[in-house]
């Protein structure tokens, strides 16, 4: 019989987390750069909105199956083992996205910031009547930080389309400078903790 070797069977899990989280990341979309944290107990959280409103949240389990045949692992590369791990870190991904755009959609219904085209296409319009309902954040330099737009691919050439006519259109150009004073104002009221 061989010998059971932990410290290289925790290592070889650690490193295999690793690798399953880079690969769920690869699939997340605009949701990869959302910050996250580790709830140690309960079995919900708390969103304190900056109106003072507060709702609670429980948690929603997502999962895949990841199986790996005995057989299989005496001739597994490397490149097998991350291929083997990409089907359910794309899984957990995309329920997680799908999870995302629910708690977005029911979140903007009940503030009331829903835009509708109702049909009709994307334009600078529509572009700007959303944009107006957002509350923007900018970075250091003036620029808009976090700020990215998720739609089916079929709309990306739509949406390069207007966002060459909003750099030059000067309703864009009014529209974001507010948001900027109204970012502007909300970082000098905050209260620094400390």
């Amino acid at each position: 019989m061989l010998p059971d070797f932990p410290k290289v069977k925790a290592r070889l899990e650690t490193m295999l987390k690793y690798e399953m989280e880079l690969a769920r990341l690869s699939h997340m979309g605009v949701f990869a750069d959302v910050p996250t944290s580790v709830v140690v107990e309960g079995n919900n959280t708390v969103i304190i909105r900056e109106d003072g409103s507060v709702k609670e949240m429980g948690f929603e389990e997502i999962t895949a199956e990841l199986q790996v045949n005995f057989a299989e692992v005496e001739t597994m590369t490397h490149e097998m083992v991350l291929d083997k791990i990409n089907r359910p870190a794309k899984e957990i991904a995309g329920k997680k996205a799908k999870f995302a755009y629910e708690q977005i959609g029911k979140a903007a219904e009940e503030a009331g910031n829903v835009v509708s085209a109702d049909g009709k296409p994307f334009s600078i319009d529509l572009l700007l009547e959303f944009l107006e309902k957002m509350e923007i954040d900018f970075d250091e330099a003036g620029n808009s930080s976090r700020l990215a737009l998720a739609a089916h691919p079929k709309l990306r050439p739509s949406i390069v389309k207007v966002m060459s006519q909003a750099e030059i259109d000067p309703r864009y150009q009014e529209l974001m400078e507010r948001k900027k004073e109204e970012w502007r104002v909300r970082e000098n009221n905050r209260k620094l903790v400390g």
